[in-house]
């Protein structure tokens, strides 16, 4: 699947298909300052704050003039505090104005992490970006979604069909796809009982939908090898439909706590991840940053911090510099899949 160098949809307005799955109308879904959810803001600062302190420190507030001086009129709310008695253990959270993704706003924040931390953690939760830093970059933001976020009406929700679902069951072989380039295959019983599991408890919930469009195909295969259905999923490992019952932009969201990017990761050599490109368009300089047995890695910067990866699993990220010395992702990997920003030459 090609990568883009800024993942948008971790901050980025979201398209929605608001008038039902069969439907090709669309429109924004903006928030304003006044809509911003404070009982949620609450919950976020409360649960972050929990992995920041420990009995004998206190929050102390980060103003935001220390990390952005300009723009301010385009945020919404700030927040950001660090443990007195642990200064390097802070969070920054922010909401930008209608919730959209502003590149040249929200680059402060990261900068202001990135020349601390060689590693930090940052996170979407309902268009409200997170940046955090503690010793262990052990954040569970999806414990904290599933505490602070107001679930969906269940009077609303939707299962897959049962005779959609008893096909689905007879699959004893998953074929994962991406761009019709198979990835792996799945085989193993305990696996495929995680899968059919996780598709099982996905439920529709009314009938708007983010349009985006899926990132894999899982392909089922039955004890014939006879292709019973392809799932469609998402790449937030979240969302899926069978082909046979896709319309439109509608999908189910997995209702458990399987999430199929892990799966994906285990079972091929696919990684969830990002670059993040910070660096001016100026004259740059180029840097040697990695060397193999077969190979030098260069980046084309004056600074190498302005290059940034994110692990989208547990949401860490670091410069690229970092991630590849400490064999976090294999230089040959990122280089390959994204050439113009780490080259490779030849010893």
């Amino acid at each position: 699947m090609k990568r883009t160098i800024l993942t948008i949809l971790i901050y980025g307005v979201m398209v929605l298909a608001v008038t039902g799955c069969g439907k090709e109308n669309q429109e924004i879904d903006k928030q304003t300052s006044e809509e911003i959810d404070k009982e949620l803001l609450r919950c976020l600062e409360s649960e972050l704050g929990g992995y920041l302190v420990t009995e004998k420190d206190d929050l102390i507030e980060i103003p935001l003039i220390e990390i952005k001086n300009n723009d301010k009129e385009k945020i919404a709310y700030y927040k950001g505090v660090y443990a007195s008695n642990h200064p390097d253990n802070k969070y920054v959270i922010v909401f930008p104005k209608n919730g959209t993704y502003d590149f040249y706003v929200m680059k402060d924040f990261d900068k202001y992490f990135y020349e601390k931390f060689s590693m930090y953690q940052k996170s979407d939760i309902s268009s409200i970006a997170i940046y955090i830093h503690n010793q262990e970059n052990d954040v569970d933001f999806k414990d904290i979604a599933n505490k602070c976020v107001t679930k969906n009406n269940t009077k609303d929700e939707k299962t897959i069909s049962s005779e959609a679902l008893d096909k689905l069951n007879g699959t004893t072989k998953i074929v994962i796809k991406s761009n019709q380039k198979i990835l792996g295959i799945i085989n193993d019983k305990n696996k495929l009982t995680e899968i059919l599991n996780a598709i099982s408890s996905s439920k529709q919930y009314g009938n708007a939908f983010l349009c985006d469009g899926h990132a894999f195909n899982f392909e089922m295969y039955d004890s014939n090898n006879k292709l019973i259905d392809t799932v469609y999923i998402w790449g937030d490992g979240k969302r899926l439909i069978p082909k046979s019952v896709s319309e439109g932009c509608c999908y189910y969201s997995i209702s458990n706590d399987t999430d199929l990017r892990k799966i994906i990761e285990e079972e091929t050599d696919y990684v969830f991840y990002g670059i993040f490109d910070f660096r001016d368009n100026g004259k740059q300089t180029q840097q040697l940053i990695y060397k193999d047995n077969k190979y030098n890695y260069y980046l084309n910067s004056e600074n190498t911090n302005e290059i940034l990866i994110m692990f989208m699993l547990n949401n860490q990220t670091m410069t690229l510099k970092h991630a590849l010395e400490n064999k976090h992702i294999s230089a040959e990997k990122a280089a390959s899949e994204y050439p113009d920003i780490l080259i490779r030459k030849s010893r």
